[in-house]
C-alpha cells in the first residue's frame, strides 16, 4: 500500500475542523467531556480522533 501526503493551508484546517464538528452535531469540547463519560459512540469516537489530529496540526502550523 502506498501512503498518500496531504498538504492542507491553515484555512482547510479550519474549514475541516468545523465540518467534523457539525458532522458530529458538537464542539471538540462537547465531544472531549462525552468521551471522558464514556458516552460517544463509535463515529463519535472518530470524528473526535481527527479532530484532535487536526487540532495539533493547526497549533504547530501557526507558529
Amino acid at each position: 500500500m502506498v501512503p498518500t501526503l496531504e498538504m492542507l493551508t491553515i484555512p482547510e484546517i479550519r474549514s475541516r475542523l468545523a465540518e467534523l464538528e457539525a458532522r458530529a452535531g458538537a464542539s471538540a469540547d462537547e465531544l472531549r467531556r462525552r468521551a471522558d463519560r464514556y458516552e460517544l459512540s463509535q463515529e463519535g469516537q472518530a470524528i473526535l480522533r481527527k479532530l484532535e489530529d487536526l487540532t495539533y496540526l493547526q497549533e504547530h502550523a501557526e507558529r
